[in-house]
């Protein structure tokens, strides 16, 4: 970057400080390599590893109408996936994306039959919004 014709610095010249040389003792020449030990005994079998844990994955789709930032069931569209907004108590995870990108927690509020959005302003018209349910069956 250059400014007033002048690279630029920062805050102040970097100056390299010098460090100490390390000497080493000569090393003599190395001896012949040793005969392999005896193999030792079997260790503990580690944890079994379990298959796939079976998931089920539910989609809410909507699109924003550029104003709301209440959604609820009836705004679902089937073709899309489900229509309904799931409580949190019946599902292992949820996941709000707004236009593809995963938000955070706190810039929303999920509820039985609703989506509340706790941002300012909606989202432009046309943005999709999707709510994923991810349910756990042990």
């Amino acid at each position: 970057m250059v400014n007033n014709n002048r690279p630029f610095q920062g805050c102040c010249p970097l100056i390299p400080i010098p460090k100490p040389i390390k000497h080493f003792p000569p090393q003599g020449p190395r001896g012949p390599r040793g005969p392999q030990g005896a193999t030792g005994p079997q260790g503990p079998p580690g944890p079994s590893i379990p298959g796939p844990i079976p998931t089920t994955n539910l989609l809410y789709f909507t699109f924003s109408d550029g104003q709301k930032l209440i959604y609820t069931n009836a705004d679902g569209l089937a073709e899309f996936g489900t229509t309904q907004i799931l409580s949190p108590n019946e599902v292992s995870y949820i996941n709000l994306f707004i236009n593809g990108i995963l938000q955070p927690q706190t810039v929303y509020l999920v509820q039985e039959g609703s989506l509340t959005l706790l941002t300012p302003t909606a989202p432009e018209a046309g943005v999709p919004i999707t709510l994923q349910f991810i349910l756990i069956n042990h």
